[in-house]
């Protein structure tokens, strides 16, 4: 819903959820207009369609809301506590102002506070809205993790949900925790760009020994957009703190610090202003006119991961894998092959993932256990029982 609908209908679900609780003082106390005003769903109405009727319209809407709660703080301060009431209050709180004086004023679309802190509607506040290249939508995003070897059955080894204005990259470890709690780690992770850092891939490796593997965000930079020399053209020499540009001047600075904003670890280079001023590629390395190059990299371990990364994707076996995830998305949203998550049922830790059940001698079946043989239990005659470690040998999580 706009944002129009949205607070006249978050002030009909206040109103309805007050007449639940006090519907004799709110016969009493309400204007006869607000029977009529919030009568039916705010979608469903006829709301006024020039601006300045709108604007008109919505502040008089946030004077409906301010003098309801004026009213149940001075009579019936309870109810303040009630679910829509609160959320009214944080909803006026973001798409209006008052003035000393009383006047309401609607907030300018300019003027608002951030999206990723809005809420989107009164009857799930959790609800966030979220743009993605061409998709718009309010709601949540769901991240699936799939087994997805070539010669094995495809199946969904954890789904997590989020508000959608959740970044994917902050989803892997969550992710990867969960299915190290379930006993379902994968050897290999593939994963969209939007889940992959050089700290992931450190972290992945180190606490959970997986190789998390995906394409790297690309070089924001200039050089790199425009075929100049980027960073990944220099050569860095970590023992000696120096760097050597393709031209083979050396650099004659190099800090290590940590960002504020992150708190990682990164080096700022720089070299002689002489050297880069005279340099005959210069024009595809610096555009400052009176300085020379300057490079800032991630810290040794960080950049060594990014580089053996970026080594794997350009080699014949990282194509390979990446055409083997993209092959699993196909097989997710295309197709009579496309299933929906809620039809498979995810087992709980110690599972038999095909029964739903322990097996009968008690024992659990994990991730590298041997699990019985198809025939040796009346419950496996109909399945045959995989090994989960041979099923999920290489994982693969997407956003939906």
């Amino acid at each position: 819903m706009n944002r129009l609908e949205l607070v006249t209908e978050t002030m009909r679900a206040a109103l309805n959820e007050v007449a639940v609780f006090a519907p004799e003082w709110l016969a009493e106390t309400a204007p006869p207009e607000w029977l009529t005003r919030y009568a039916t769903r705010a979608e469903q109405s006829r709301l006024p369609r020039t601006d300045p009727a709108r604007e008109d319209y919505a502040r008089q809407v946030g004077e409906d809301g301010f003098y309801l709660l004026k009213l149940l703080i001075d009579q019936q301060s309870g109810l303040l506590k009630l679910e829509k009431v609160e959320t009214l209050e944080k909803v006026w709180q973001r798409n209006y102002t008052r003035h000393e004086d009383g006047e309401v004023n609607w907030v300018a679309n300019t003027e608002l506070a951030k999206a990723a802190t809005a809420i989107e509607s009164p009857y799930d506040t959790e609800a966030r809205f979220s743009t993605k290249r061409d998709l718009s939508w309010t709601g949540y995003k769901v991240h699936l993790s799939e087994t997805c070897d070539e010669e094995l059955p495809r199946i969904i080894t954890n789904v997590l949900t989020t508000v959608a204005t959740t970044q994917d990259v902050s989803c892997t470890d969550d992710i990867q925790k969960a299915l190290q709690a379930n006993d379902l780690l994968p050897a290999r992770h593939l994963v969209d760009t939007g889940y992959i850092d050089a700290q992931l891939v450190i972290e992945s490796s180190r606490k959970y020994g997986i190789e998390l593997f995906g394409p790297m965000r690309l070089n924001p930079s200039w050089q790199a957009r425009e075929g100049g020399i980027d960073a990944s053209q220099f050569q860095i020499d970590w023992d000696h703190r120096q760097a050597r540009c393709p031209m083979g001047k050396q650099s004659v600075y190099w800090y290590e610090y940590q960002t504020k904003e992150y708190a990682r670890s990164v080096v700022k280079i720089r070299f002689r202003n002489e050297d880069c001023l005279n340099c005959l590629s210069r024009t595809k390395c610096v555009r400052n006119k009176k300085a020379g190059r300057s490079l800032q990299v991630p810290s040794r371990e960080m950049y060594e991961a990014l580089e053996q990364t970026r080594r794997k994707l350009a080699s014949d076996e990282g194509r390979e894998r990446i055409q083997e995830k993209s092959r699993n998305r196909r097989h997710h949203i295309t197709g009579s092959q496309t299933r929906n998550a809620a039809e498979v049922k995810i087992p709980r830790f110690g599972e038999n993932p095909f029964t739903g059940s322990s097996d009968s001698n008690g024992d659990q079946y994990s991730a590298g256990s041997q699990l019985p043989e198809s025939g040796n239990t009346s419950k496996n005659k109909s399945f045959p029982v995989c090994k989960i470690s041979k099923l999920n040998r290489t994982t693969v999580s997407e956003r939906f």
